[in-house]
């Protein structure tokens, strides 16, 4: 375990700091927003698969826009946590080099190249979790469009109705990672100057 003194410390505490927050976008956060998406998930699946019909009503732009946001939401939602448990583990091997490290100025070159990484690791969550949301709201702009035409295309497409509840889903989804963005702007500032802190750390001769 380091020392108080140890320079290495720092990075330590801050990468617990960091696990805690990526195990809870991953355990907590994104399982609660898959929830929230699933009618929207659904909706987007039906509307691919009836694209040239709707497209005769609502418009081919709404369509292909429903059809491309939606297909990218659906992406995030499959990939994020695979990049949440791909930043985890970089976090342990961290810990485990301070942790097990018996002169800790030997450990300086391999921690400037995996906590640097970590840092970037931690903006690219934040940056695709604010990109995410900007997604969202697109897309509750185009279901809103859609809406609109609900009742002339019940006849033909029953689950049409459901573009009421993909779009509640979405507000909550947005509404929740919005708190997360806020939570989260200092932690990723601070990841930033530590990112630049480690590769200051002078190498053992």
């Amino acid at each position: 375990m380091p020392e108080a003194n140890d320079p290495t410390k720092t990075f330590l505490d801050a990468t617990h700091r960091y696990q805690e927050r990526l195990f809870d976008l991953w355990k907590v956060v994104f399982k609660k927003v898959k929830t929230m998406l699933k009618t929207m998930v659904s909706f987007v699946t039906n509307v691919i698969s009836k694209a040239k019909e709707l497209a005769l009503v609502v418009g081919k732009a709404v369509i292909d826009k429903v059809v491309d946001f939606g297909s990218a939401v659906v992406g995030f939602i499959e990939t994020i946590p695979i990049t949440l448990k791909s930043a985890l583990r970089l976090g342990k091997k961290i810990i485990a080099l301070i942790e097990k490290a018996t002169d800790p100025a030997r450990i300086v070159s391999t921690l400037k190249k995996l906590f640097s990484r970590y840092m970037r690791q931690i903006r690219e969550i934040y940056d695709g979790i604010v990109n995410f949301v900007s997604q969202l709201e697109i897309l509750g702009t185009i279901f809103s469009v859609v809406s609109s035409f609900k009742q002339a295309l019940r006849a033909l497409f029953s689950w049409i109705t459901d573009v009421t509840r993909a779009n509640d889903g979405v507000v909550r989804a947005k509404r929740l990672l919005k708190k997360i963005i806020k939570q989260m702007r200092l932690e990723v500032k601070a990841a930033d100057k530590l990112r630049k802190q480690v590769m200051k750390l002078k190498i053992a001769a």
